[in-house]
């Protein structure tokens, strides 16, 4: 029950290309990680350039572009390094071809929640995984 949180920066998307991305991180998420696509949540937010630093410097407002923080949460036991690499790059052609040029390169990062502390629906993942097996 992967969930991703997608932070722009740079130009803001047209609504249009951020139902794209939307899809889009799905379909990774769902080919690349082998998730179930229903329990998929994808959040997509937009920042103003100057709530962003890179090197202690803030990002250039005036270049025209976008950047990218891309925070997948996955279960602990979901998936492999190479799954999560091979996600991570389609990931970050996805946001170059979506977003064109970058102002600072997109970031990739998974964070791995241990099944007891993931709820859905009132329960651990651990929990649903017990019931579905017992």
């Amino acid at each position: 029950m992967p969930s991703a949180s997608v932070v722009l920066c740079g130009k803001k998307p047209e609504p249009a290309t951020i139902a794209t991305l939307h899809r889009e991180m799905a379909t990774i998420i769902e080919r690349d990680l082998g998730a179930l696509k229903a329990l998929i949540a994808v959040r997509i937010l937009w920042d103003a350039p100057d709530t962003w630093s890179v090197a202690g410097k803030p990002v250039d407002a005036a270049v025209e572009g976008s950047g990218a923080y891309v925070d997948i949460r996955i279960s602990e036991d979901a998936v492999d390094t190479e799954k999560m690499a091979t996600a991570m790059k389609a990931i970050q052609e996805t946001i170059g071809s979506l977003l064109g040029k970058n102002i600072l390169p997109p970031y990739v990062v998974f964070t791995r929640v241990p099944t007891t502390d993931w709820g859905y629906k009132g329960r651990s993942i651990r929990q649903i995984q017990a019931a579905a097996t017992g």
